[in-house]
């Protein structure tokens, strides 16, 4: 994981050789936001997007004192249906490496589940976010959701906020038995 120092803390940033997949981008801090999106798209730490700016806000927000962005699935792709019919295990292996990382440096801490709608919309999501639970467990992480569950129970994505509404809790095991 290479790190960057800026203004306001350390960066966390990993993508692969050739930038086709990003693990980890975020500031470190004592109490991060750690958000779990569903893939990347061309953020880095010279380059914002709507998703990072929309993260960093809720940050400051809600109190934390930085933020870190991951994903179900490392593949960049500004849409989903530019994501690979089939999942790479080498980018899965590195993600769920990177994923127990950032989780062993804040044990305890919750994580926002911020993926959407479009969780259905590859078959390797489910298999990716139940290693990622079993990963959190390992570290006693808990999850929260922003706002109400959408009509098929999927939290959020962390772009399409409504103003006024706040964090809940989520039951990510009973989320895996409903979508397993």
């Amino acid at each position: 994981m290479e790190n960057y120092e800026n203004t306001t803390g350390q960066m966390l940033y990993q993508t692969n050789d050739d930038d086709t997949a990003r693990y980890v981008i975020g500031e470190t801090g004592s109490n991060p936001l750690i958000v779990m999106s569903i893939n990347p798209s061309a953020g880095s730490p010279e380059r914002s997007t709507p998703t990072l700016g929309t993260v960093k806000h809720v940050a400051k927000a809600y109190g934390y004192n930085g933020w870190i962005v991951l994903s179900l699935y490392p593949q960049r792709a500004t849409h989903l249906d530019e994501l690979a019919e089939s999942a790479d295990p080498a980018l899965i292996e590195e993600n769920n490496k990177v994923i127990a990382k950032v989780f062993s440096m804040y044990p305890g801490a919750s994580v926002w589940a911020a993926w959407g709608t479009h969780y259905d919309m590859r078959s390797y999501f489910p298999q990716c976010l139940e290693q990622i639970a079993g990963i959190a467990s390992e570290y006693n992480m808990s999850w929260m959701s922003y706002g109400p569950l959408d009509a098929d129970g999927n939290p959020r994505y962390c772009l399409y906020l409504e103003p006024g509404e706040d964090w809940h809790v989520f039951d990510m095991q009973a989320y895996l038995d409903r979508n397993a």
